[in-house]
C-alpha cells in the first residue's frame, strides 16, 4: 500500500489546524505527518514527526538557514525509503526541498491551494513565486473554490489536474449557541488582520450608526499597523486567540461580519456556520460558493453598503432566522469525515 508523507509545518492561525483535523479523519491512508514543535495549539497528533521551526523572527532566519538543512538532509533516507505520496494540506517555506526530492524521485505531490494568487498586502514577488513553482511542480492541485481555480489559470495559465474541495466545517468545542442573547446586537470581526479583510472599512461604516449596534469587537492578530478608531462601542483584541476566546466570542456574537476587499475563501466563514452565527459577506471572490444567496447577508464592498446591511440585519428579524435555520442544515454537508474521504480518494487515485 502506498505511504504518504503529510508537511505541516505551521505554528499560527487555523492552517495546521485545518491539517490535523483532516488526517485525524483518514480512515483509508497510510500516513506520516511532519509537524513544527513550536506550534502555539498542540493537540495531540496521530503518526507525528514533530520537528522545530521557530519561535520568532531571529530564530526564522537562523533555522531556516542553518537547523532545517541539516535536518532535511538526515531526513533523506527515509523520505526515499517510506514515502510515495506528499501531501501538502497548504503552503510552508519548508516545503520547497520535499516537492524538489519528491520529483526528483518521481513520486506524486498534491498540493491544497488556499490562495493561488496573493492577497493585497501579502503580494512580492518571491512569495508568488514560491506559490507559482508549488503548483507547477504538483502533480495535482486541490482547490477550495472554482474561484482560485480560475484565477490561477487565468493569471499564471497554470494548468493541472485538479479538484475542487471545499473548506470542511472548523468545529469549536467552547461554543454555546445557548449562551447567545437574542436580544443584543453585537458584532464580531474574527481573525487575522491584513488589509484586505477591510477592517477600517468596518469601523467607518459603524462610526457612522452607533445607534444600530450594542457592540463591535474586532478580535484578531493585525499583521500591519492600523490606526483603530476610538468609540466607546468598539473593542480592540488585537492578539493571536485561543480556541477558548474564539469560542466565548462566537457564543456573545449576534453577527459576524467579514468585510473583506478581495477574497478566495475564508475558514472564519465555516466558524460562523458551525456556531449557527448569520454573518454579513461582502459579494468578493469565492464566498458565494462557500454561502448561497439565502445563507447570508451580501452587501458590497464599500462602507456605506455595509452600514445600510448593519442596519437590515437587526429590523429584518425573519431574515436572520431564515439564515441562522440555514446554517444549521449545512454543518451536515461539511462535515470533516466527508471531506477527509475526497481528500483520501485524490491522494491514492
Amino acid at each position: 500500500m502506498k505511504k504518504t508523507l503529510v508537511l505541516s509545518l505551521g505554528r499560527t492561525g487555523i492552517l495546521h489546524i485545518y491539517a490535523e483535523k483532516m488526517i485525524s479523519n483518514f480512515k483509508d491512508i497510510d500516513y506520516d505527518v511532519i509537524i513544527s514543535r513550536d506550534r502555539i495549539l498542540k493537540n495531540k497528533v496521530k503518526n507525528a514527526i514533530e520537528i522545530s521551526t521557530y519561535k520568532d523572527k531571529k530564530s526564522f532566519i537562523l533555522n531556516t538557514l542553518l537547523f532545517f538543512p541539516i535536518k532535511f538532509l538526515s531526513l533523506i533516507p527515509q523520505l526515499y525509503k517510506n514515502y510515495d505520496i506528499l501531501y501538502l494540506p497548504y503552503q510552508h517555506l519548508w516545503d520547497i526541498p520535499f516537492i524538489l526530492l519528491f520529483k526528483l524521485l518521481g513520486r506524486k505531490v498534491v498540493f491544497t491551494v488556499h490562495d493561488g494568487v496573493l492577497h493585497t498586502g501579502e503580494r512580492n514577488f518571491i512569495m508568488q513565486f514560491l506559490t507559482n513553482y508549488r503548483m507547477r511542480h504538483s502533480n495535482c492541485l486541490i482547490y477550495l473554490t472554482q474561484y482560485v481555480k480560475r484565477l490561477v489559470e487565468e493569471r499564471y495559465k497554470i494548468i493541472k489536474p485538479s479538484h475542487i474541495v471545499p473548506l470542511p466545517i472548523i468545529e469549536n468545542d467552547f461554543i454555546n449557541i445557548k449562551k447567545r442573547n437574542r436580544d443584543s446586537k453585537n458584532l464580531l470581526f474574527l481573525g487575522r488582520i491584513d488589509k484586505y479583510k477591510g477592517v477600517e472599512m468596518l469601523m467607518d461604516s459603524v462610526f457612522d450608526i452607533p445607534n444600530e449596534f450594542d457592540r463591535l469587537i474586532i478580535a484578531g492578530k493585525s499583521l500591519y499597523t492600523i490606526d483603530y478608531l476610538k468609540h466607546e462601542k468598539i473593542e480592540i483584541k488585537d492578539k493571536y486567540l485561543s480556541e477558548e476566546e474564539i469560542g466565548a466570542l462566537l457564543s456573545w456574537a449576534n453577527v459576524l461580519i467579514l468585510p473583506y476587499t478581495e477574497a478566495t475563501q475564508s475558514a472564519v466563514i465555516t466558524l460562523g456556520v458551525y456556531a449557527e452565527l448569520p454573518m454579513i459577506c461582502t459579494k468578493v471572490g469565492g464566498f458565494s460558493e462557500q454561502l448561497a444567496e439565502d445563507e447570508s447577508f451580501w452587501c458590497e464592498p464599500n462602507k456605506e453598503d455595509l452600514a445600510l446591511t448593519i442596519k437590515e440585519v437587526f429590523k429584518n428579524p425573519e431574515k436572520y432566522n431564515n439564515i441562522k435555520n440555514k446554517l444549521t442544515e449545512k454543518k451536515n454537508d461539511l462535515s470533516w469525515s466527508v471531506i477527509a474521504k475526497q481528500i483520501e480518494h485524490i491522494l491514492l487515485s
